[in-house]
């Protein structure tokens, strides 16, 4: 599916519609450039989890959020790896095991630094910038 944002809100309304077609044990990837949207679109995710503020996690790289009007969902994971510089700073982090709790949803922005890590089972999200104030969005489940 592809969606055309003119605003934040619109991204976070987007993200929001994507949450209640989720399945448990699910990860989603944004794929994009800087201020493409992607924390926006995860802050729109959080909102709809009924967490009231979520911030990038870039200089600490991963935040932990607990999850608040879902069935399916405890925690929100945010990762943000723009600073790593190889996939295996991220075994720290014990991300395996994150993943593969089912009770887990976890949003990865950066995945290209996650190398051949990243699980075969997810969503990919891809943000364009295509004007100032508008952003292609396509979500590809794989």
């Amino acid at each position: 599916q592809t969606f055309v944002s003119t605003s934040d809100q619109d991204t976070k309304s987007i993200a929001g519609r994507l949450v209640a077609s989720l399945e448990k044990g699910t990860t989603i990837c944004l794929w994009g450039d800087l201020a493409a949207g992607k924390t926006t679109f995860t802050q729109g995710i959080a909102l709809e989890l009924g967490i009231g503020r979520l911030t990038s996690p870039t200089f600490i790289i991963m935040r932990e959020y607990p999850v608040i009007n879902n069935n399916y969902f405890k925690t929100l994971y945010h990762l943000d790896l723009y600073r790593l510089n190889s996939p295996d700073e991220i075994k720290a982090f014990d991300i395996d095991e994150i993943i593969a709790d089912p009770q887990n949803l976890v949003v990865i922005e950066w995945p290209e630094k996650f190398g051949d890590q990243l699980p075969k089972d997810r969503i990919d999200v891809y943000f364009k910038i295509t004007d100032d104030n508008e952003r292609e969005i396509k979500i590809i489940s794989k």
